[in-house]
């Protein structure tokens, strides 16, 4: 009988674990996470870009479903991006490559989730950015001139 309870017990527990760490299968329409809490578009952006380029003068980037959403965004030089977990377990935003100071939001897996982390962009060009705790979760930063 112990042994038939322990064995229920940990296959219980092997379980919340497996659930713990898959994604959050409630599609919301896709648009489920944002910069600030009161905003509910990751893609948002706002500001005056000066035209064409569609470049803005700041820009909004959910993690959720371990990726960033929308992985590739534009910015004008002094823009700046505001990521936001909206996922159940911790990222980080960590520049990879590409022109300008390195920056880090803290450590590995250290924006919990509701939590956010704002860069400001000064130099031109194509930013790559990771976060380090889940391969193949990278985005792009463009910023215009």
């Amino acid at each position: 009988m112990k042994t038939l309870l322990a064995t229920i017990c940990a296959s219980l527990a092997l379980g919340l674990v497996a659930a713990g760490c898959g994604g959050d299968d409630d599609d919301n329409g896709g648009d489920s996470g944002s910069a600030a809490t009161t905003t509910e578009k990751p893609a948002e952006t706002t500001g005056g870009g000066s035209g064409g380029a569609e470049a803005e003068a700041s820009a909004k980037v959910s993690m959720k479903d371990i990726a960033f959403n929308p992985s590739n965004i534009t910015v004008a030089k002094g823009g700046s991006v505001t990521w936001t977990n909206d996922d159940s377990v911790g990222h980080d935003v960590t520049k990879d490559s590409g022109p300008g100071p390195d920056f880090k939001s803290g450590d590995p897996g250290g924006i919990a989730s509701g939590d956010a982390f704002t860069q400001k962009f000064d130099a031109p060009g194509s930013i790559k950015y990771v976060c380090t705790v889940h391969p193949g979760m990278e985005g792009t930063v463009t910023v215009t001139k």
